[in-house]
């Protein structure tokens, strides 16, 4: 519809989009672990490596408090994860969500939505083929599995981690 890159307005309530700088590690780090095990939690050092490494990193500003953010990786980074190992098997060019969290007081509010939809406008920009991530279905997530599929993803493989203790199921969206 009418969204401009950073923003969207609904009623009055304010998103706005910042490209990550390191006034916001603790709040990333923060909203991260706060929301395990949907996302895996991470120490400062780790959770530093990956934003070093990230070819999209942003956080979603709720009536300018920092409500979430978004993390992706490209190819050929040195990161030791089962998932992007299985991804960087099959796929070349690609945008790789690593991380997303929305904390509990902002989650309904359209943060999500509004960096999906900024992360596919910036992919198409920057000519990335695929965008790919991944969604634990034991235990299952149906709420993040309905979110993808409104965006279009696709299935494209499983896997089990962990000792086969969790089951994830990729999916991706073409550009």
């Amino acid at each position: 519809g009418k969204r401009t890159q950073y923003t969207l307005i609904r009623e009055q309530e304010l998103i706005n989009l910042r490209q990550y700088d390191e006034s916001l590690f603790e709040f990333v780090l923060e909203a991260n672990n706060m929301n395990k095990p949907k996302v895996g939690a991470v120490d400062k050092k780790k959770l530093q490596s990956l934003i070093d490494q990230a070819n999209y990193c942003k956080v979603a500003f709720y009536n300018n408090t920092p409500g979430g953010f978004l993390l992706c990786l490209p190819k050929n980074i040195q990161y030791d994860s089962k998932n992007y190992e299985w991804i960087s098997k099959r796929y070349k060019n690609f945008m790789y969500i690593d991380r997303i969290a929305v904390i509990k007081e902002f989650q309904n509010k359209k943060l999500g939505t509004a960096l999906y939809s900024d992360l596919i406008n910036y992919s198409k920009k920057e000519q990335y083929d695929i965008i790919l991530c991944e969604v634990n279905i034991h235990p299952p997530n149906p709420g993040s599995i309905r979110f993808h599929k409104r965006f279009d993803f696709v299935e494209c493989g499983t896997q089990f981690i962990e000792g086969s203790t969790k089951q994830v199921q990729f999916f991706y969206k073409d550009m």
